[in-house]
Parts: C-alpha cells; sequence; structure tokens
C-alpha cells in the first residue's frame, strides 16, 4: 500500500490522518510486537528519513524511522541498505500493550508519504524465523 501523491508532506500521526485500520482479535494479553514489513526506499524528500507510526486501539501513535532504526543508508550503500535491496524489503517493530483479551485495532498511519507497506505482522509470543514473515491467519467465519 502507498499514499499518493508521491510529493504530499509528511504529515502528524494520529486524529483523521491517513491510515489503514485493521480489526483483530487477541486472545493473550501482555506485551506484543508488530512487524512492519516495508519496501526498501530512498529517502527522496527533504525530511528526517522515512516515517510511519502504527497504534494499537486508543494508545499514541508510535512514529518509527525507517532510516535509523534499520541503518540502512543509501548514500554510502551499506552493508544494512544492500541486505534490504537484496531482500526488497526492511523490518522494523515497534513493542504494544494489549490490556484485554478480546477485538482489538491496529492502526498503521502515513507519516513520509514515500512509505510503501507490504505487510504488518502481529507477534503475541512464539513467532518463528521465517524469510519474509508467517503466512496470513485463517480468519474466522470466511
Amino acid at each position: 500500500m502507498s499514499p499518493v501523491p508521491l510529493t504530499a508532506p509528511g504529515r502528524v500521526p494520529g486524529g483523521d490522518g491517513p491510515r489503514l485500520e485493521y480489526d483483530l482479535t487477541l486472545t493473550t494479553t501482555g506485551p506484543v510486537r508488530v512487524l512492519t514489513y516495508l519496501s526498501p526506499r530512498n529517502n527522496v524528500l527533504p525530511a528526517q528519513g522515512l516515517r510511519y507510526a502504527v497504534s494499537l486501539d486508543d494508545g499514541p501513535p508510535q512514529v518509527v524511522n525507517v532510516t535509523t532504526a534499520t541503518g540502512a543508508n543509501d548514500t554510502s550503500m551499506n552493508r544494512q541498505w544492500e541486505r534490504n535491496t537484496s531482500d526488497n524489503v526492511n523490518v522494523t517493530a515497534t513493542t504494544h500493550l494489549v490490556d484485554r483479551p478480546g477485538r482489538h485495532t491496529l492502526t498503521f498511519w502515513m507519516v513520509d508519504p514515500t512509505v510503501v507497506l507490504q505487510h504488518l505482522v502481529v507477534d503475541t509470543g512464539g513467532l518463528r524465523p521465517s524469510y519474509l514473515g508467517p503466512p496470513e491467519s485463517f480468519r474466522a467465519g470466511h
């Protein structure tokens, strides 16, 4: 998923800002990690890097600077940049606290318009290592 136009200004996440919302059901409480799989991009806008945000339910959006989080540098084309481009993905993570089992809303917020989302993985514990994440979960009732 990619926002349009790519020349749009960066946004502060929250309120009625551009976002994707996902309903999910969690059976446990405690910390969960949200792994965000993004297409590798160069920082083409004069900004602080490539940024997005994630929130769970009414929690505050956690802003992630992909450039800082991954250490990939497209100017020097360092080893992490090489890895991201050869894998055609970079993965970053946020941690959120689940206070109750049941239905929740995961929100992916646009901050910088050149971020391209491939997919999200919610790790409630026990996620096994894999090349590009686990298969999609079954949806109840479908």
